[in-house]
């Protein structure tokens, strides 16, 4: 069975750049694993599941949320620049946006 190539979505909280103070920065690429997409990354190799998280896709949640269209057309792009199978998003908190 192939290997599935994953595509990690998080804000600027989960990848470690900061809070709400941060929640303004643009979506940006990272290859690889980033913050808690270690622990899913280990997760899926203990599963026996033939699954890597390939890349990492980081945007601010007020950035998000103040640039919709054009954040949804950002996100996007960057996660098709992967070619991945799956896409998971998160862990995010219910802040209110």
């Amino acid at each position: 069975m192939p290997e599935y190539k994953i595509v990690h979505y998080i804000n600027q909280f989960f990848a470690n750049i900061g809070g709400e103070e941060k929640a303004d920065i643009a979506p940006e690429k990272r290859d690889g694993v980033v913050g808690p997409g270690a622990g899913l990354d280990g997760e899926l190799k203990k599963s026996g599941i033939e699954a890597k998280i390939i890349g990492t896709v980081i945007c601010g949640d007020s950035y998000f949320n103040e640039n919709l269209e054009k954040a949804k057309k950002e996100v996007l792009d960057i996660i098709k620049s992967f070619n991945p199978d799956l896409v998971i998003a998160g862990p995010a908190f219910n802040a209110g946006r």
